[in-house]
């Protein structure tokens, strides 16, 4: 088994070293050889320790409501409410009164309300069973049919939307929430064949009716099983320190069990290898109601289809019999039933960043080719010798001065100045070219270059963290027109637990701007729909009734999707469909960092437009940016009401 990483497993043990002099003069730049510049050093000083919050369970997907950024109603407390106090970041900081009841949520996502009128700014929200602590009396306001309660840090909650019965049926069959100790806060898998998404256990025949060929499929299933359901070490089997980092001394909690040696009722999400049926799934009926947002009858067993390649996340898993037939079934987070024998479990990317100790200066070099090598410079010829091979993934400190030999250009590695690098096997870390206003002032911030792919967390002017990551597939193409990821300077806008992302779906901080998404269309729309664009806008802007087919078709319009997404089309039916992104932090409009379980690509551009980071990274980096997600909650609109955003640098 893979032991826990640390730093000194990713820094090169040979090539280590750290007397570059102040200055070094760096003869081919990292733009081009016609220019002689500096690549940034520095010499990090001690830091302190970044506290990780102690975040409650929390879950919803980010086609979600909660992201006006601007507040609807008005802003004046209600009398006798007491003024929210701050803490150091901005954050609410009024704690709960001690032994103070609960509010769970019943909705998939539950709004938190700025104040007791749904026309407020939403805060935030919770997810679907959590929970969050109220007053014990309600309180007078508008909007909402049932009562408000104010809730615990900040804000405001109806009961059309929560409930006080903590053992309502639906509240305790949601009761399982994402582990925020664990970089993958669910367990996950991928579709391998198209599937319903059953809402309550079928019987032998409906699932032959439902599954094509489902005896073959099943024959098929017993003699590969072996090998589409094992997994390898991932991402939750890397130790980590109290702070979220990957660190030699970090221990594993007690219980831990490698992801190897899981049964696959518990890589399913469940919480042994043969738990129960769940009791809302007892004697073949469904006790609650259908929260997935798939809208079917009340007779139907099964609420849509589920496409092959979907990332699912999954809360619990069962065996289910039928006479002589039985079946192992996963629980989807939105309490739907996927057969197991359609999931490829998978436990995420093992890959991590490194902490910038005090005795690391830039620049770095991540080495991110398998066939990587260390070269030797023949002197008064255009050509190199190979010395030594050089796994992936490590770091290897270099001075910053680049050379061209037959075509390529060179860094020289800071121990054995012997030594080079061919700059087509590395990413290299330096310093930005210019400090942002975050920097001067003592700051967070976050630093991306989409040109290296990647990230680097700094205190003001002290870098702390670096690591690889996956940006816009097009690198630095215009946004626009294409998949690149947008430069500039930005504030996170919101941050989120975990969310669904589709090609299609708007995000929370696209709700945020009430206007079109960023993201261009992954093709053209036909003549049809164009029309249907045409004729929605000009009846809105004449004030004609429209039907509620046409009402969410005119939002679709409004948040840059197709018109007939989620109508006539299923949802994520024109590209990717993946729940349950982890760690998500919109810095623009339909572009945010989050963590990505379905690729280990990190160091090469391949999203959509969004900074993908590996679950340990995203985690970390998740609690390490201001504001907190408050406990219990979800997900947070960013504002001075709950806290300014840490700054984000997206640069070439």
């Amino acid at each position: 088994m893979r032991q826990p990483s640390q730093l000194g497993q990713n820094i090169h043990p040979i090539l280590t070293g750290f007397d570059l002099a102040e200055g070094q003069s760096c003869r081919m730049s990292l733009n081009g050889p016609a220019r002689s510049t500096n690549i940034g050093r520095v010499r990090a000083r001690p830091q302190s320790l970044v506290q990780v919050l102690a975040v409650a369970t929390l879950v919803y997907g980010c086609r979600g409501r909660h992201s006006s950024d601007q507040d609807a109603g008005s802003d004046t407390p209600p009398v006798g409410d007491a003024a929210s106090e701050t803490s150091s970041t901005g954050a609410p900081d009024v704690h709960a009164p001690k032994d103070a009841p609960m509010l769970a949520a019943t909705a998939l996502a539950a709004t938190i309300y700025k104040l007791p009128n749904t026309q407020s700014r939403k805060l935030g929200y919770v997810r679907l069973g959590g929970q969050v602590r109220r007053d014990p009396s309600p309180t007078t306001g508008n909007g909402c049919q049932g009562s408000w309660y104010r809730v615990y840090p900040t804000g405001y909650a109806c009961t059309d939307e929560f409930t006080m019965d903590l053992d309502a049926p639906l509240v305790r069959a949601t009761a399982k929430g994402p582990d925020l100790s664990k970089p993958l806060p669910y367990k996950y898998g991928f579709i391998r064949a198209t599937s319903p998404q059953y809402l309550r256990v079928p019987s032998h025949a409906e699932q032959e009716k439902s599954e094509l060929q489902l005896a073959e499929h099943l024959d098929w299933y017993r003699a590969h099983e072996h090998e589409v359901q094992t997994v390898v070490l991932g991402a939750n089997d890397v130790a980590l320190d109290a702070r979220g980092y990957p660190t030699k001394d970090a221990k594993f909690p007690s219980g831990y069990r490698p992801s190897t040696e899981l049964h696959l009722g518990e890589l399913l999400g469940g919480n042994t290898a043969d738990d129960p049926m769940p009791f809302w799934l007892q004697e073949g009926r469904r006790l609650i109601p259908n929260v997935s947002g798939f809208d079917v009858p009340a007779s139907a067993y099964f609420a849509n289809r589920v496409r092959r390649k979907t990332g699912l996340s999954f809360i619990g898993s069962f065996n289910a019999k039928d006479a002589d037939f039985e079946r192992r079934f996963a629980v989807t987070v939105d309490l739907r039933l996927i057969p197991a024998t359609k999931i490829k479990p998978d436990a995420g990317s093992q890959f991590h960043g490194i902490e910038v100790k005090p005795e690391i200066e830039f620049p770095l070099a991540w080495i991110i080719r398998n066939d990587a090598k260390t070269y030797k410079l023949i002197r008064g010829k255009d050509e190199t010798h190979v010395a030594e091979p050089l796994p992936k993934r490590v770091v290897v400190p270099i001075t910053g001065e680049g050379r061209l030999k037959g075509g390529h250009r060179y860094y020289q590695t800071r121990k054995d100045k012997t030594r080079w690098l061919n700059v087509d096997d590395i990413s290299i870390v330096a310093l930005p070219p210019t400090w942002p206003e975050a920097a001067e002032h003592g700051e967070k911030w976050i630093d991306v270059s989409l040109k290296q792919q990647t990230l680097t967390l700094f205190e003001g002017k002290r870098p702390v963290y670096t690591t690889l990551v996956s940006t816009g597939r097009d690198r630095l193409g215009d946004p626009k027109t294409s998949y690149a990821t947008p430069q500039g300077t930005f504030k996170l806008r919101s941050k989120q637990v975990a969310a669904a992302m589709d090609s299609e779906a708007a995000t929370l901080g696209d709700e945020g701007e009430g206007g079109k998404g960023s993201r261009p269309r992954a093709k053209p729309l036909s003549a049809d729909k164009q029309a249907t664009i045409d004729r929605l806008l000009a009846a809105e802007k004449a004030g004609t009734k429209l039907s509620s087919d046409d009402q969410r078709r005119l939002m679709n319009i409004k948040k840059g999707r197709d018109p007939e997404y989620g109508v006539t089309e299923r949802r994520g039916s024109t590209g990717f469909e993946l729940r349950d992104v982890p760690w998500i932090q919109y810095f623009a409009a339909g572009y945010a960092l989050h963590g990505a379980y379905w690729h280990d690509s990190f160091g090469v551009p391949r999203s959509h437009g969004c900074v993908n980071m590996a679950p340990i990274d995203a985690r970390l980096v998740f609690f390490w940016t201001n504001p907190p997600v408050p406990e219990g909650w979800q997900g947070i609109n960013i504002g001075s009401d709950v806290g300014e955003g840490t700054s984000v640098v997206i640069r070439e």
